[in-house]
């Protein structure tokens, strides 16, 4: 998956058409620190798996726009969720090298 098809993603998840190009800075900002954070957390970046993807999508909900502020406090559970248990499984936790 590139930047483009998780722009596509998002906007998908989002609601928003994919033909309008507004948001599209916020949302890939979004989606980049989303992937920073879970790096941060020492998680395997794999945008083919749907955990991942999954998780990438929450915080993007949790954080875009003016939206209902419940569905973002439900978004940030969800990532909070996914985030500890792919941290907790061994094919997603991102080994030290230096260890």
């Amino acid at each position: 998956m590139n930047n483009q098809e998780l722009l596509d993603l998002g906007k998908q998840c989002l609601s928003i058409a994919s033909s309008a190009t507004l948001k599209d800075d916020e949302i890939e900002m979004w989606v980049e620190a989303a992937i920073k954070d879970l790096e941060r957390q020492a998680i395997k970046i794999d945008l083919e798996n749907p955990l991942v993807k999954g998780a990438i999508i929450m915080y993007l909900k949790a954080n875009f726009g003016m939206v209902d502020i419940k569905e973002k406090e439900l978004a940030q559970k969800t990532y909070n969720s996914l985030c500890a248990n792919l941290s907790l499984s061994f094919d997603f936790k991102e080994v030290d090298k230096n260890a």
